[in-house]
């Protein structure tokens, strides 16, 4: 959104301080090696104040492997590898696998279906937002989907009532739709030459990121209904689960997206909205995280409730896991990065 850049050097987001750029003779290597080395602080930091210590293994790995496999067949969508459906199946394997470790394999290898969906969609919204501003009220009249990844997404999201509370399966379903709309609308409008940002909108940058971050989905999906029938336990701290799961995104994708000079993220929009630097948000993000994710806790934390909150623990670090598995990401860069092999 917009091809906006800071006047005033890049704020450190330890100490406050802009870098000194007279300090060596190539510039660009030492805003890369200064970009680097506050970015694997701030991680590192982040890190060890949510006491990440690793994901919970899950089951049969292999059976949700090759239960994604047969789905995706049975879909008639190719994937081969090392083509960019066969990236998005390895995003929606990793995120079924590190998130959802106790789940029953069946709903695993549909969310893991799911994210390999939706991880598709973000790619062609934008490129072709006539066929996907349609999908939402093909959805509600029930009418023919016209492509193999649109038909596989509704008939997926019919799918998760199977798994959910009706009202939590409407909220899944509502969130998925508000994705589908806006990525089309940053395909459509955010790409025109004629949008440009508006100092002052100091709520957009939010509203859309969590619009297009699916973070509400992915709150409920922590809860099926046969391990975690009651909604009271959870539904207070759905809020902040929601924007926890964007922050958390935001934080580990913020090296990657700096690396490619990408000025349309939360981290860009919201400085500019604020009147702020990029580096400045980014550690003010860091620091909503961390108290996101402590009254998250403290909601959870109540007696009887024991396994509500192992079920949010077992998401959240698996998310941090799923971005340091990923190369995507390029956190092995940082010294950040994590392997596991089956």
């Amino acid at each position: 959104m917009g091809d906006w850049l800071p006047d005033q050097l890049p704020v450190s987001p330890v100490n406050g301080e802009a870098r000194d750029q007279n300090k060596s003779s190539n510039p660009e290597s030492q805003d890369l090696t200064w970009m680097k080395t506050k970015i694997r602080g701030l991680i590192s930091q982040f890190l060890e104040d949510i006491d990440y210590n690793g994901p919970v293994k899950g089951d049969d790995f292999d059976g949700l492997l090759q239960g994604m496999h047969n789905q995706a067949r049975e879909l008639g969508i190719p994937y081969p590898e090392g083509s960019r459906p066969w990236y998005c199946f390895t995003v929606g394997l990793h995120y079924a696998r590190f998130c959802f470790p106790r789940h029953p394999l069946d709903l695993r290898i549909h969310i893991g279906i799911f994210t390999w969906l939706v991880t598709q969609v973000d790619d062609q919204a934008g490129k072709d937002p006539d066929e996907w501003g349609q999908f939402v009220s093909r959805f509600h009249a029930r009418e023919p989907q016209p492509s193999p990844v649109a038909r596989a997404l509704d008939a997926n999201l019919l799918g998760i009532r199977t798994w959910y509370e009706p009202l939590v399966a409407s909220f899944i379903v509502i969130s998925t739709l508000n994705f589908v709309n806006a990525t089309t609308l940053e395909g459509a409008v955010f790409n025109s030459p004629n949008w440009s940002p508006t100092v002052g909108a100091v709520r957009w940058p939010y509203f859309f990121r969590d619009k297009d971050g699916l973070s509400e989905a992915y709150s409920y999906f922590t809860y099926p209904r046969s391990l975690y029938p009651d909604v009271a336990c959870y539904v207070e701290a759905v809020p902040d689960m929601i924007m926890y799961i964007n922050f958390v995104n935001d934080i580990m994708s913020f090296y990657k997206e700096e690396l490619a000079g990408e000025k349309s993220n939360y981290m860009h929009n919201r400085a500019f909205a604020e009147s702020k630097d990029a580096y400045q948000v980014y550690e003010t993000v860091v620091g909503e995280a961390l108290e996101l994710s402590r009254r998250i806790i403290l909601v959870l934390g109540g007696k009887g409730k024991e396994k509500y909150l192992r079920a949010w623990l077992d998401q959240a670090r698996g998310y941090v896991t799923f971005h340091r598995t990923l190369e995507r990401y390029r956190l092995h860069e940082l010294g950040l990065g994590e392997s596991y092999t089956d």
